[in-house]
């Protein structure tokens, strides 16, 4: 393009030869026009040497500009044996978004094979991607390089870019390179593109190559949960599921379904107003026990990688029950030879610690004194999911005052005044959905003596007694409900174990404690799965792997209190159930899904994309295409990125006016 300055021979050629033809005019006396002559000679000199000048400007200015110039200290340092040449591919789910041509991780990876093939074939490569695969993270000639990217994994969580960055920054470290340049293939999408916790190296250039969805609309499930925590066979739930809509259009009728096992459960349609969120509800009935595998699912194209959520019903055939006391009570008559329960009478001076946290309904009868560790016990167990039901001491109401305390409930004066329940909070979730019809004046339990409560912190009183106390209150701790009861079981107490109301009860907080497992994990964020009810004896190792055994994975694990803590170093590939075997038997089904993170269509625009990175303190070279790559050298790539052109642009329109401003003006 600078062979176009030579056209600056056009106005001086112009200006040193004047073309027009002169008109002779005759005057009879030119004394006066010769005056005027020399009077203005200078001035219309200097106005046509200002024109010349102008115009020159115009030309010059505008040449330069096509010929695109830029800062020559942006130059990528990649073709030096010092320095380190990064790839880095977002291969996040989002990344399968549809392109112009195809798909933006297939552009980004055929663009990054043409960078490789352009770059000094001496170069040393590094692939970066979400999933940290090692193999890819040693320094790579150009033919290895241009393999790993063939066979790079196009399924990874999303991670933050500052992770990315800092871990490529640590492997330059690592293998010895004085510098680097990391080319950057993303759709920076703004949950991800974090760059708070990073630290730059002056060391390191960025190139960065934004990845342009063709939609920017979607459809997703968001999450979805139980109306109830009671999971048995033949028992109604209900299903509640999330559904958000992140487009500008109305959504009317879009279908969800639920499937177990691989058939039909239930079905529905959601309306959705634009970038409105749903919820909607499908009731359903399990039939059989053990885990059964689910997903909810509705069709939205082209991104559909979010519109299937999986997750595991575990259905257990027996709810474990524990009895702590010196001698069974009432409670023994109600759990002991129903086949529904796993009734346990356990002495506190032979306390079982796994039973313990293993039970989804513990019982702290009016026969037991314990001690102040295993009171933290059972609320640790009632944290973790359990129920926990304590009877007052017949000898001394104190004893285990610890327990109390740590409730938010005072223990105040035994009261032995006859009384009985008058209010019961029926429209509390305890009771809503065991009591369908009260009578005017139903028989509720007589009480002969009482200890009298104050709480101290959120505790909810379920019965309510003539003289204004408590009868029974409910406090939740962690994830589990504790029940406080202020009369014992003995019939010189009261006889709440004789009313009819004491079995649904006592029924409801065992379901209440049934301690499910997770109903799902997302890939990429749960790196630690917290188990219970193992029974592990003996030697053990896990193992986690897909149904057709095509991906395996063993885990580190620890036991302690009961429960098994699996940690994963490595990410699963693929949304989907997965079975956990210990010592190559099947324990229980686990269901996975993509983080709904990468779900909202949010992405950085990319005039903001170097701001943000310059903000972090990193140097960003390039601002690039992927088509730059495939047609011109980067020197050439660079040039044309650069905004140094519109400078120029400007420079020209200014001589263009300065020029009009001139002729018209200058008198």
């Amino acid at each position: 393009m600078l062979w176009g300055l030579l056209a600056l021979l056009i106005p001086i050629i112009i200006h040193l030869f004047n073309f027009r033809r002169h008109k002779l005019v005759y005057f009879s006396n030119t004394a006066v026009l010769r005056s005027i002559q020399q009077e203005n000679a200078k001035t219309r000199k200097l106005k046509y040497l200002v024109t010349l000048l102008l115009r020159c400007l115009f030309i010059a200015a505008l040449v330069l500009a096509f010929a695109f110039p830029y800062r020559p200290e942006k130059q990528l340092n990649v073709n030096t044996a010092e320095s380190l040449v990064g790839i880095y591919i977002d291969n996040s789910m989002s990344m399968k978004g549809q392109s112009q041509r195809t798909t933006m991780i297939e552009d980004a990876r055929q663009s990054a094979r043409d960078l490789v093939h352009k770059l000094n074939p001496s170069n040393r490569y590094l692939l970066m991607t979400n999933s940290f695969e090692v193999q890819n993270e040693y320094p790579m000639n150009q033919e290895e390089m241009l393999d790993q990217l063939d066979r790079m994994n196009p399924d990874g969580a999303p991670v933050p870019m500052g992770e990315v960055m800092e871990r490529f920054e640590m492997l330059r470290k690592q293998h010895g390179f004085t510098a680097s340049t990391l080319f950057v293939y993303s759709d920076f999408q703004s949950n991800t593109f974090d760059l708070s916790a990073a630290k730059a190296d002056t060391t390191m250039q960025v190139a960065v190559v934004p990845m342009t969805p063709e939609f920017k609309t979607n459809l997703y499930i968001d999450s979805v949960w139980l109306a109830s925590p009671i999971v048995q066979a033949g028992l109604t739930n209900d299903l509640m599921v999330r559904v958000v809509n992140q487009g500008d259009k109305e959504v009317k009728g879009m279908p969800i379904n639920f499937t177990m096992n691989g058939a039909m459960a239930a079905s529905t349609t959601v309306d959705l107003e634009k970038n409105g969120t749903a919820e909607v509800e499908m009731q359903f009935v399990v039939e059989n026990n053990g885990d059964q595998r689910c997903f909810v699912a509705l069709n939205d194209h082209p991104i559909t990688f979010d519109d299937t959520y999986n997750f595991v019903l575990s259905v257990k055939p027996s709810l474990s029950v524990v009895e702590l006391g010196s001698q069974s009570s009432s409670c023994a008559l109600l759990f002991e030879d129903d086949e529904q329960f796993n009734y346990t009478l356990m002495e506190p001076s032979r306390f079982d610690m796994a039973a313990i946290a293993q039970a989804q309904l513990l019982i702290v009868n009016e026969s037991v004194v314990m001690n102040e560790t295993l009171q933290q016990t059972l609320l640790d167990a009632v944290s973790e999911g359990a129920s926990l039901m304590v009877f007052p001491s017949t000898d001394d109401p104190k004893n285990n005052n610890y327990l109390y305390n740590k409730l938010g409930i005072t223990l105040m004066e035994i009261d032995t005044n006859n009384t009985a329940v008058e209010d019961l909070a029926q429209q509390h979730a305890f009771f809503n959905d065991m009591i369908l019809d009260l009578p005017q004046h139903p028989d509720l339990p007589k009480v002969k003596q009482h200890v009298r409560m104050r709480p101290n912190g959120m505790a909810t009183p379920l019965l309510t007694m003539q003289n204004g106390d408590p009868m029974l209150m409910m406090e939740s701790v962690g994830n589990g409900q504790a029940f406080v009861m202020a009369t014992a079981l003995d019939a010189e107490w009261s006889n709440l174990s004789d009313n009819a109301i004491f079995v649904p009860m006592m029924v409801k907080m065992a379901f209440m404690g049934g301690k499910m497992d997770k109903l799902s994990y997302t890939i990429g964020q749960d790196k630690m799965l917290v188990l219970s009810e193992m029974n592990l004896e003996g030697d053990h190792h896990f193992l986690i792997a897909n149904t057709d055994r095509s991906f395996e994975l063993m885990p580190a694990s620890e036991v302690r209190n009961g429960k098994v803590y699996l940690y994963l170093n490595d990410n699963l590939p693929l949304a989907g159930f997965y079975d956990l075997l210990v010592n190559d038997t099947i324990n229980r089904v686990t269901a996975w899904n993509e983080s709904r993170v990468e779900s909202k269509m949010d992405f950085t625009e990319r005039d903001a994309i170097e701001p943000v990175f310059a903000r972090a303190g990193f140097d960003v070279a390039a601002v690039l295409d992927t088509s730059d790559f495939a047609t011109a050298d980067l020197v050439e790539a660079m040039a044309h990125q650069s905004s140094q052109w519109k400078l120029f642009a400007l420079i020209a329109l200014l001589a263009l006016l300065g020029e009009i401003a001139v002729l018209r003006f200058w008198k």
